[in-house]
């Protein structure tokens, strides 16, 4: 299973590399720039904080509930009073509770 949340430092900087091209094709220079459009950049630049922000803190909510809910998982899984295995598709034991490997043994 790859873990998407632990990336490689390169992937990011690859991803600013792409952003900055991007940019530099698409954009006028700020020395070109009214006032009016200025200002107008300035606020977007806010609204686009404000949503990153908010994005982030759901991001963190998420991740605390997906927490909480790996934790049940984990406590009924394997305290649970009965074997419970995990098997893949060949039929092999991919994860066995805590009670199920006592049978094992």
């Amino acid at each position: 299973m790859t873990d998407t949340h632990n990336r490689p430092c390169s992937d990011f900087s690859d991803l600013r590399r792409q952003a900055e091209a991007q940019l530099e094709a698409e954009t006028v220079s700020p020395e070109e720039l009214s006032p009016v459009q200025c200002a107008r950049l300035i606020h977007e630049l806010q609204v686009h904080q404000i949503e990153l922000e908010l994005q982030n803190e759901e991001l963190r909510r998420v991740q605390l509930e997906l927490t909480d809910f790996r934790d049940k998982y984990v406590d009924l899984y394997d305290f649970a009073p009965v074997g419970y295995l995990t098997l893949n598709d060949k039929g092999q034991i991919l994860e066995a509770n805590l009670t199920a490997a006592s049978f094992l043994e």
